[in-house]
């Protein structure tokens, strides 16, 4: 076997609305659905809660899934999803990861950074590696312009 690879996305941005509204969209399932395109979720605002989303047909069952355990969670400053699952119908299950999110406000603008870890070795792997780089800049470009549009 080959040595794991270890992934890490530390991505940010500037959103022009106070993060209590940041904080807000990261954990209402309705308001995530309008940002991120979600199907469904469950998100339980606790440490030890659920945090899972899923994407896709609910008719013909959910094409993507992506769940965990709320580890750390400070209210309108810093959320930590840890040990995180991804289901994808094409691809091998892959975790654990850890996912957090970082909030810090000033004068009505707030930074939010993602950062997101994981180590594996394999195809899979090196897919998920690739497309989550990308991936969290548009999330966040989304998120963005949800909030600054009113969501």
């Amino acid at each position: 076997m080959g040595e794991k690879a270890r992934c890490r996305v530390n991505t940010h941005v500037h959103i022009r609305v106070p993060a209590e509204r940041v904080w807000s969209a990261l954990l209402d399932p309705e308001r995530i659905q309008q940002w991120w395109g979600t199907s469904r979720g469950l998100v339980e605002p606790r440490k030890g809660g659920l945090w899972a989303l899923a994407w896709g047909d609910e008719g013909q069952g959910y094409r993507y899934v992506l769940s965990g355990v709320i580890r750390v969670i400070r209210p309108g400053l810093r959320l930590r999803i840890e040990p995180v699952v991804y289901f994808n119908p094409e691809r091998a299950p892959l975790g654990p990861m850890r996912v957090s999110f970082s909030l810090r406000e000033k004068d009505g603008v707030t930074r939010i950074t993602v950062r997101q870890e994981a180590t594996g070795e394999g195809p899979d792997w090196e897919w998920y590696f690739g497309v989550v780089k990308q991936g969290w800049k548009d999330t966040l470009s989304n998120l963005k312009n949800y909030l600054e549009k009113g969501g």
